[in-house]
């Protein structure tokens, strides 16, 4: 690759990158927590230029989502971690024609606070990453978060992973790769550098050492990634003595809360990183975690240095990236377990069965279906159209990130209002705004965003757009794990409510 990657390389919620390169092509693979599909697949020839080409859990028989739900933890500073379930941390791997992603599902107890959850730790694998025809998981047994697979040479395969709390430490496990049974037991191989919230392990095989990539420090601004080696898969591992390999806690960079990385060599054998971080001004981050890519210097027998990452706004560019592919293969996602029978698409068309859960239900299945939010300016609109059934009917345009946070603005047929609705759980936000209005055929949605402000409008057929409210990006920057997803949303009794030219980024 010659040219400069555009950073994010992947924008707007998409953390906890893993990448390898199969016949020439980059396969780059995120976490997804509590939607449907999930663990989205990327590709890209050149590093550059990147689509989204499918979801590796794809069918709702895979894995269950029913209990991804949210926590919210409050520290002793009084800010609050947002924690969702689900889909952790995913590592893709390719071995002699079959592509690997190894998972956690994160499991999340009936009484959704922190603490009750459990998690399970699968394998799924294809043939052909490119056709979507992923297997049916392989469960195994295991506590902890962030499972990684190391192929080595003498054909043994191995297991990294994070055994989390009180502490978190690196277990290394020998499995069979086709049934997911343990022939050795874990065993603990670090307890990192800093030994403080030590998970993301990934180990490389280079010049006769086995190198322990690890992230540390937790995953908001003391996040970083450090670096170990040994001549034994099993240890003792030596701590690299300029440790942290990387970390911009401290700094007024742009790019902040660094880490969680994946290193690999392209097509001329170059060696780089990809990484998890945020784009932060003026305490705003709407966008969550991303995926950020830099090149890193690694000589023989020795350690790597990983480059300072530089998005596109840092050089003066527009923080808008290239997009990551045309509309049409932009996934739609879903909430959790979804009842797809509840959605229709026909051309731009979609239809939407109405259901009584609500958008702040933390396990039911809401009748909700969006796309990630990707570009940091841009704006999102759609058109509602007048159901022949109006009766406790309400649907609308949303901007979600779970069950305690979204800013929605939907009809309420019943009481003829456009509302708006504002929540924020974890910062005491609750705010609704209504305005009286006889709609006849339509009705349309817009959300205007930029990096510190949302926009929210309407307006009925061609009549000019009414402003509704604007909302300080601020409010919805939380230490969290997920990012923005803007979709519909259709509340009644099983009426059916239609939509049209549903539009993003645009």
């Amino acid at each position: 690759m010659t040219s400069t990657p555009h950073n994010p390389i992947i924008p707007g919620f998409a953390p906890d990158p893993s990448i390898c390169l199969i016949d020439g092509t980059y396969f780059l693979v995120n976490s997804s927590f509590h939607l449907f599909p999930g663990l989205p697949i990327y590709i890209s020839d050149d590093l550059i230029s990147w689509k989204h080409i499918g979801n590796a859990i794809n069918r709702p028989s895979q894995v269950s989502l029913a209990r991804a739900t949210t926590f919210l933890s409050r520290w002793d500073d009084g800010t609050t971690m947002v924690a969702t379930g689900g889909l952790y941390a995913p590592t893709i791997r390719h071995s002699q024609g079959i592509t690997y992603i190894i998972c956690t599902n994160v499991i999340h107890g009936p009484s959704n606070i922190s603490g009750d959850e459990r998690s399970e730790q699968f394998i799924i694998h294809t043939s052909d990453i490119r056709s979507g025809n992923w297997s049916d998981p392989i469960v195994f047994p295991f506590p902890g978060i962030d499972p990684s697979l190391l192929f080595d040479d003498d054909g043994r395969i191995y297991v990294q992973l994070c055994k989390t709390g009180p502490r978190f430490q690196i277990y290394n496990l020998e499995i069979d790769i086709a049934t997911g049974n343990m022939i050795k037991e874990p065993t603990l191989i670090w307890e990192g550098w800093k030994k403080g919230y030590t998970e993301g392990p990934h180990i490389y095989k280079k010049d006769g050492w086995y190198y322990l990539l690890c992230a540390e420090g937790g995953t908001f601004s003391y996040h970083m990634l450090s670096i170990a080696r040994s001549r034994k898969v099993w240890g003792p591992y030596e701590s690299y003595e300029n440790n942290p390999l990387y970390t911009v806690h401290n700094t007024t960079r742009y790019v902040q809360n660094t880490g969680h990385g994946d290193l690999f060599q392209d097509k001329s054998g170059r060696w780089w990183v990809v990484m998890l971080g945020i784009r932060k001004r003026q305490g705003r981050s709407i966008m969550g975690r991303e995926t950020f890519l830099t090149a890193v210097n690694w000589p023989d027998n020795s350690w790597p240095t990983i480059n300072p990452i530089i998005a596109d706004s840092d050089v003066g560019a527009t923080p808008n990236v290239p997009p990551i592919g045309p509309l049409s293969s932009a996934p739609w996602v879903y909430l959790r377990d979804a009842k797809l029978d509840r959605y229709q698409f026909r051309g731009n068309i979609i239809m939407l069965q109405a259901s009584s859960v609500e958008l702040t239900s933390p396990e039911e299945s809401v009748t909700f279906v969006g796309q990630r939010q990707r570009k940091l300016n841009a704006s999102a609109s759609v058109t509602l159209h007048r159901p022949q059934s109006c009766t406790q009917v309400r649907a609308g345009l949303v901007l979600y990130k779970d069950e305690h946070r979204f800013l929605s603005m939907e009809y309420d047929f019943d009481s003829q209002q456009v509302v708006f609705s504002g929540l924020n759980k974890a910062k005491s936000l609750s705010q609704k705004d209504t305005q009286s209005l006889q709609v006849q055929d339509t009705l349309s949605f817009r959300i205007d965003y930029t990096e510190t402000s949302l926009g929210f409008s309407f307006r009925q057929a061609e009549m000019p757009w009414s402003s509704f409210c604007t909302v300080d990006t601020a409010l919805l920057t939380d230490y969290d794990f997920t990012g923005p997803v803007i979709g519909v949303f259709a509340l009644g009794n099983g009426n059916e409510v239609e939509f049209s030219d549903f539009e993003i980024d645009v």
